[in-house]
């Protein structure tokens, strides 16, 4: 079988609050996850769905991300946990996933940041893209 008739199985990663808040500056009514996720499903498999946030300042889009089979990841909104708690909790689960999943060709991020190279330079190494 070529590489280009295999299907992909794509990991999904969402900083949903920077996302959200990200809408919400570009004066978009809401975010529709369901968009994105068609435009996924032509290229392949989507096996693993996370998405993080404090979900308690987010109430409204538990219902529509539970329904669209996410894993709700709880990051607290504490000035402790820092900025970045969320960008670190996907790196991680991101890094496990590659290291245990064989299966797992392919990562998706989605997130307003922009400095996940060291993320993708790792995944790379490891025959991910």
């Amino acid at each position: 079988m070529t590489h280009s008739s295999e299907t992909i199985n794509m990991a999904l990663f969402c900083d949903f609050e920077n996302i959200a808040l990200g809408a919400k500056e570009a004066e978009f009514p809401n975010f529709d996850i369901d968009k994105v996720l068609e435009r996924l499903l032509l290229k392949g498999n989507i096996v693993v769905k996370k998405a993080y946030c404090d979900w308690a300042r987010y109430k409204d889009f538990k219902a529509p991300m539970h329904e669209a089979s996410f894993e709700l990841i709880e990051i607290p909104h504490l000035r402790m946990s820092g900025k970045n708690s969320a960008d670190i909790r996907m790196v991680v689960d991101a890094l496990d996933l590659c290291y245990t999943k064989e299966h797992v060709d392919t990562f998706v991020i989605i997130s307003g940041d922009s400095d996940f190279s060291p993320l993708v330079s790792k995944l790379r190494e490891n025959n991910k893209t």
